[in-house]
C-alpha cells in the first residue's frame, strides 16, 4: 500500500507517525564536514628581548692606601749619663780598679800601685788642692786650737771578718796571702777575736789596699794607724 502526503505537512506527517507506531525522524542532519582547519600556529617563538643582566658599572671600590705618615718612635736622644762616684768622678782604668767597684764610703775602689794619681784625682775632682781665697778686706782667721782627740770607736770583730772573708773570696782582693799580712801586723789567731789592737790594724790595712796601696804599702798604713 503506497501512502503518498505531503511531507511539508506537518499535521500530514503527524498522521502518518502515528499509523507507523513510530516517531523515528528523518536524519536530515547531515555530519557537517569540520570546516575549521587547524590554523598553524602562526605565532612564533620571540626571542627573549629583556635586556641581559647588565654588570656593575659601579666602580669598584679600592682600599685607599693610608697617606698618613707612621708614627715612628723617636729614638732617645739624651745621651746616657757616665756613672759617677761620690767625688763626682766617672770610672778612668788608669787610676781605679777594674772591674769598677765602690768603697764603703762611695768612692771608686783605687787600681792598685796608683795611689798618689788617684788622691790627686780626687783632689782636684772636689777643689780640695786650692783653698778658696779669703776676702781681702776680711782678716784671715786664726786657726782654732785643736780639739783632744777622741778614741776611735772599738771595730766590730764580725763586721771586720766578713769584710776580710769576701776580699779573700776576690781574686783582686788582697795583696798578698793572708798568713803573710797577719804575720807582718804581728797578729795571733787565738786573741783575734778580742784583741781590739789585732782587729783596728787588720780593718786599717784593708782600708788602705781600697785606696789601690800595695802590700808594703798597706802594711805601714796599718802599723801607723
Amino acid at each position: 500500500m503506497q501512502i503518498t502526503f505531503d511531507p511539508h505537512n506537518a499535521q500530514e506527517c503527524a498522521t502518518i507517525a502515528r499509523l507507523l507506531g513510530t516517531t523515528a525522524q528523518p536524519d536530515t542532519a547531515t555530519a557537517q564536514p569540520d570546516t575549521a582547519t587547524a590554523q598553524p600556529e602562526t605565532a612564533t617563538a620571540q626571542p627573549e628581548t629583556a635586556p641581559a643582566a647588565q654588570p656593575d658599572t659601579a666602580p669598584a671600590q679600592t682600599a685607599q692606601p693610608d697617606t698618613a705618615p707612621a708614627q715612628t718612635a723617636q729614638p732617645d736622644t739624651a745621651p746616657a749619663q757616665p756613672e759617677t762616684d761620690c767625688h763626682g768622678m766617672t770610672h778612668d782604668d788608669a787610676i781605679h780598679s777594674t772591674p769598677a767597684s765602690k768603697n764603703a764610703d762611695g768612692s771608686w775602689r783605687a787600681k792598685r800601685g796608683q795611689k798618689e794619681a788617684y788622691e790627686a784625682a780626687i783632689a782636684a775632682a772636689t777643689g780640695k788642692d786650692e783653698p778658696a781665697p779669703a776676702p781681702a778686706s776680711m782678716p784671715m782667721p786664726q786657726p782654732a786650737s785643736a780639739a783632744p782627740a777622741t778614741p776611735p770607736a772599738p771595730i766590730d770583730y764580725k763586721t771586720m771578718a766578713e769584710r776580710f772573708m769576701a776580699k779573700m773570696a776576690d781574686p783582686d782582693g788582697l795583696p798578698a796571702e793572708y798568713e803573710a799580712i797577719y804575720t807582718a801586723l804581728s797578729i795571733g789567731y787565738d786573741d783575734l777575736e778580742t784583741n781590739q789592737t789585732s782587729i783596728a790594724r787588720l780593718s786599717a790595712y784593708m782600708d788602705a789596699v781600697d785606696n789601690g796601696d800595695d802590700h808594703d804599702g798597706c802594711v805601714r798604713h796599718a802599723m801607723s794607724a
